[in-house]
């Protein structure tokens, strides 16, 4: 399978790529839109806000501000720039004093959702953040005057200045924004990783099987050595394969000649009959055939390895054999011990996966040679070691 593609979404590469601005983008836009969503939220004014604007109500009345809203006296456009600017509103002629025309609208909506002088709050409308109502006397006899105080602002400042102020707000953001594309860009990642592990596992229990999956899923560069990996698992397989059908080949070659070998050793026992001579031949040839039919037995069960694996209790492989080997010994009169040293934890089996047979073969191999050349005593140690990783 060929990637020609130089610009793909399937490339690692890409991918980051994309993932990276896609997260400044979406930061980009939460702060482009926050301004729109905090301009529907009316929000309580601090303790420093409250001092602030006390501050500048006194200010207000003492530079005759406010006496100078109640005669009415025309507003100029200069005036609109004067941050915080004051602005009264007469709950008895429904009445705003103070505002542009197009700030009284905004009045009007805030005096509707704010009218509480023990609560005062603020809002933003666009450009123009308004906050109160602050409760005036005029005089001793008329009814109080709501004050309000209007103010330009610039709604990002704002809330760049909110984020300053609360940072974890700015954390939570970026988590909340990047966590759904890290996640994403983290999975399609490590999914194929898994796969590829899962696949050498299974290589290094002796399944040399191709996984086609590994070239369907992921980033291209994983596809890739995903398929450099079947490559060498095929390369493998083959490997093995040919290496078994050579040692096959080889002792079916060998059968020939032997049984060439048997005959003209029978013409020869037939001509001078037994002696020593014979004897060693026909010794030797049983040796090599022998050995022969235990390289083909081999070879045939190294070529359904692959096949014949089952998953089964690790007692399974001796306990037949040790069976044999002890009444093998007690006929020979040679003492047998046995030392089974293996974790047992809340009575659990031990299990393995593989050939039993194979595996039978290899314990049985080896307690028949001790059989074969101890004198007197056989010492079986059956445990299990850790292999270290490299």
């Amino acid at each position: 399978m060929q990637y020609q593609n130089k610009f793909s979404l399937n490339q690692l590469t890409i991918r980051t790529f994309i993932v990276f601005w896609l997260g400044f983008f979406a930061m980009m836009a939460l702060v482009v839109t926050l301004p729109y969503l905090d301009s529907t939220i009316y929000s309580s004014l601090q303790e420093k806000e409250i001092a602030y604007y006390q501050k500048k109500i006194a200010e207000s009345i003492r530079n005759n501000k406010i006496k100078s809203l109640v005669a009415k006296m025309p507003i100029l456009p200069i005036d609109k720039s004067a941050s915080p600017r004051p602005v009264l509103f007469d709950p008895n002629k429904k009445e705003i004093l103070g505002a542009f025309n197009d700030e009284k609208n905004y009045v009007y909506r805030f005096i509707d959702n704010a009218n509480e002088f023990a609560h005062p709050m603020k809002k933003n409308f666009n450009d123009i953040q308004i906050a109160g109502p602050f409760q005036i006397y005029l005089d001793d006899f008329s009814d109080p005057f709501s004050l309000f105080f209007i103010s330009r602002v610039n709604p990002y400042q704002e809330i760049l200045r909110y984020m300053i102020d609360y940072p974890i707000v700015l954390f939570l953001l970026t988590v909340f924004i990047t966590s759904p594309l890290l996640w994403w860009f983290t999975y399609t990642i490590v999914k194929p990783i898994s796969r590829l592990q899962k696949a050498a596992n299974s290589i290094a229990l002796g399944n040399f099987e191709v996984d086609p999956q590994l070239t369907k899923h992921g980033p291209i560069e994983l596809r890739q050595v995903g398929q450099s990996f079947n490559r060498m698992a095929k390369s493998i397989s083959n490997l093995i394969s040919n290496h078994q059908n050579l040692l096959s080949s080889i002792s079916h070659e060998l059968k020939t000649p032997l049984t060439r070998l048997q005959l003209a050793t029978a013409l020869i026992r037939h001509q001078t009959g037994d002696n020593l001579a014979v004897k060693r031949i026909e010794k030797e040839i049983e040796r090599m055939d022998k050995m022969i039919n235990e390289l083909l037995l081999i070879s045939r069960q190294k070529m359904n390895t692959q096949i014949e694996r089952d998953i089964f209790p690790a007692e399974n492989i001796w306990n037949e054999v040790i069976q044999d080997a002890l009444f093998e010994a007690e006929q020979q009169n040679i003492k047998f011990e046995q030392n089974i040293n293996l974790p047992n934890k809340n009575n659990d089996q031990i299990f393995l996966n593989g050939n039993i047979n194979l595996l039978q073969s290899a314990v049985e191999n080896i307690v028949r040679n001790a059989l074969k050349y101890t004198k007197d005593k056989i010492k079986l140690s059956i445990f299990i070691q850790e292999e270290e990783e490299e």
